[in-house]
């Protein structure tokens, strides 16, 4: 084998031209996998739109990008296709896991890009706010809200490993009784039973408008007849969601009519629409 080298160290070496990519080549490779993985940055966008306002837009602008990725692709291959496989792919255009596939199988003789695709879109189908709205109703919410963290309610700042059903458990003497109603997009769940031998109900009020919570708020404590207001509200409030947690949990933010009202008014201007 001869490993002489001595011509790279040459001043005379030249190196040597590189062969100059086919026309939509460049995009086989960074450009379709751009696309491809258009469905996974949407599902982590989904962190920062706030209601389903800015959800729709954010889903809409994924389904353009995916789209126009595929058209613009399509437009920078198709002269070196020939007629017949040009127009598959034109009318695979509108399914862009199908003309990935195709696409790549043409050029490459492998479609696994396109499969690719195909699951990350039905993962984000299946996995984005919209869907899972619709599977919060009177019946599942008191069952995601008892495994929820006490930090989860507005009422509540700082950290803590107090979980809400575990909390309502330890006060309530003996269990407690779960009643959920729905008016528009707020949730009023209702848990009563018996404190310290007396009648108790702790209200807790969600507002979810079919893609985000809006709001999460222990609204009311009722004990033996009586609704708590002011200093006592939130002391109740303390030692049902706090309870001994000191150091795990900071303070009880400062309730008021004012958040509680607004509530109400989001949700009248809803039903409006």
């Amino acid at each position: 084998m001869d490993l002489n080298i001595d011509h790279l160290t040459s001043k005379n070496y030249v190196k040597p031209i590189k062969k100059p990519l086919a026309k939509g080549e460049r995009s086989a490779e960074g450009g379709m996998w751009g696309v491809t993985v258009i469905p996974v940055a949407g599902l982590f966008m989904e962190l920062y739109a706030n209601d389903r306002y800015s959800g729709a837009a954010l889903w809409l602008t994924v389904l353009i990008l995916i789209w126009f990725g595929c058209y613009a692709d399509f437009r920078q291959i198709s002269p070196s296709l020939s007629e017949e496989k040009a127009e598959k792919l034109r009318k695979l255009l509108p399914i862009p896991p199908a003309y990935i596939f195709t696409r790549d199988e043409m050029r490459k003789g492998e479609g696994y890009r396109g499969v690719v695709l195909g699951i990350l879109m039905a993962a984000a189908i299946f996995g984005n706010g919209f869907t899972q709205g619709l599977m919060i109703n009177k019946n599942t919410l008191p069952d995601k809200l008892k495994n929820a963290s006490v930090t989860a309610l507005n009422n509540f700042r700082g950290t803590s490993d107090n979980v809400i059903g575990e909390q309502l458990t330890a006060w309530f003497d003996d269990g407690y009784d779960t009643e959920c109603s729905k008016d528009g997009s707020k949730f009023t769940i209702e848990y009563s039973g018996k404190h310290a031998e007396k009648s108790a109900t702790v209200t807790i009020e969600v507002v979810h408008d079919g893609f985000a919570y809006k709001s999460l708020k222990a609204a009311d404590v009722t004990i033996d007849g009586k609704k708590l207001d002011g200093d006592e509200r939130r002391d109740a409030l303390k030692e049902i969601f706090i309870g001994n947690d000191e150091e795990g949990s900071s303070s009880l933010t400062t309730d008021s009519e004012d958040s509680t009202e607004s509530i109400e008014t989001n949700e009248t201007s809803e039903k409006d629409e």
